[in-house]
């Protein structure tokens, strides 16, 4: 009973002169972000209405089954959609403990590794796991493990240092300051990226880097760590690197030349793509044929679209377009209005996260919200691009509308994360009760 009135009075408690109690601070209740729930289930919903247009065409040719895709889709958006429900009523203290960071980290690692050594290679990569007759690709978990992990890991960092602990004895006070809050945890991050990089899978890697980086600009750690444990890094990675490279066999530097051939050709592609000199175009017309095609679609739509259904490009003219190149089928069939809304779907989705974030009540809650926040919206922005032709091609899915179970699973893990810290990990507010 004392908790759960510790639960709902604040500390503030204006006393009469009789003494008695004339006004008490009443926390507010605990709510979940109904503008994130409100914005999810609009993407969710908007995003099955145009993967099934987008993908009848292509399983009905290769399943035999035009619904193939949607049902497979759905049955991992309710999934991930009842995990995520799970999540948001599950107390936030339960995920705050070292045991579960260092257990989350390493699973990450374990099936970055897993999928490098075990996984089928598929288009020249090795990033997925078959299980039976289900495909898994980890990449998406380790997207979600990695900011779950540094949050974990600023948190207990900070609990130990108020705690009077990780104070130096033989180096400088600075120097392990920037130690503990740059240097070791990159090293364990980029340790992690390095696997899914040999697989190799280098839009993940540069999606986690960034996503990585926004995470740590977030944590408060002083300017003095970033540029003692920068140096300190990069140190270590010229000779890490040098003494990996140099002690390589040549066979298996051809190899690794190899693994990043595609994407030299992706640059080519967008120096092609955006040249308007012929000498200057080092892609051949089978490398540019998807980003043209996807061009194509988006300028067909015109402002408001050939209509819901009557895309062209979808019947084997544009490759992937139910994967990487739905927001084109999107702009074909909704036109300018249909692709704007999208955007403004995603951009509203990052205020409303940002806004939790700016109101999370620990260090912990504060990078989750910003890290998965950024995650999907960055993972968005990315997709749009690329099929515009604004950066080069990146395999990049975009969140809840392209086809990936796997993935749409995973970010409903984040989405249901965000609102846990939403619901109970925001600083409450206070509304005055008079007796």
């Amino acid at each position: 009973m004392k908790r759960k009135m510790k639960d709902l009075v604040s500390e503030n408690i204006a006393y009469r002169d009789d003494g008695k109690i004339e006004s008490l601070d009443v926390y507010a209740p605990r709510r979940v972000n109904l503008g994130i729930v409100i914005i999810v289930l609009i993407m969710m919903a908007f995003g099955i209405v145009m993967l099934f247009s987008a993908s009848m065409p292509k399983a009905y040719t290769s399943q035999g089954n035009s619904l193939y895709y949607v049902i497979h889709q759905g049955a991992f958006l309710l999934l991930g959609f009842v995990a995520a429900l799970i999540i948001t009523f599950l107390p936030l203290k339960a995920f705050d403990k070292w045991p579960v960071t260092l257990l989350v980290y390493l699973s990450a690692v374990g099936m970055a590794l897993l999928t490098l050594m075990m996984g089928k290679v598929v288009n020249g990569a090795r990033r997925w796991i078959f299980i039976g007759g289900l495909s898994i690709q980890p990449s998406e978990y380790i997207k979600v493990a990695i900011v779950f992990s540094i949050a974990g890991y600023r948190s207990f960092v900070q609990r130990v240092r108020k705690k009077g602990g990780l104070k130096a004895r033989k180096l400088s006070q600075k120097t392990l300051d920037a130690l503990i809050d740059i240097t070791i945890p990159a090293v364990l991050i980029m340790f992690c990226l390095l696997i899914v990089v040999l697989q190799p899978h280098m839009s993940c890697f540069l999606i986690l880097s960034a996503i990585s980086v926004i995470c740590f600009l977030c944590c408060g750690i002083p300017l003095s760590s970033w540029i003692r444990g920068g140096a300190i890094l990069l140190g270590i990675m010229v000779l890490v690197g040098g003494i990996f490279y140099l002690s390589m066999p040549g066979s298996q530097k051809k190899k690794l030349e190899k693994n990043f051939a595609h994407v030299v050709t992706r640059l080519n592609i967008f120096k092609s793509m955006n040249s308007e000199e012929e000498e200057e175009k080092t892609a051949d017309e089978d490398d540019t044929y998807q980003i043209e095609q996807s061009i194509i679609a988006i300028g067909s739509g015109g402002m408001t679209g050939v209509g819901f259904g009557n895309s062209r490009q979808k019947y084997m003219y544009l490759p992937e377009a139910h994967n990487d190149y739905v927001y084109s089928i999107i702009c074909e069939e909704l036109g300018f209005v249909g692709g704007l809304t999208v955007m403004i779907l995603f951009w509203a989705f990052a205020l409303a996260g940002f806004l939790v974030s700016w109101q999370a009540s620990s260090l912990f809650t504060r990078v989750l919200t910003t890290g998965y926040t950024s995650l999907l919206t960055l993972q968005a922005f990315l997709n749009i691009g690329v099929a515009t032709g604004a950066i080069p091609p990146t395999g990049i899915t975009l969140p809840f509308f392209s086809y990936g179970g796997t993935a749409n699973f995973f970010f409903m893990i984040a989405v249901g994360m965000i609102l846990s810290v939403s619901r109970t990990g925001r600083k409450r507010k206070t509304v005055k009760l008079v007796v």
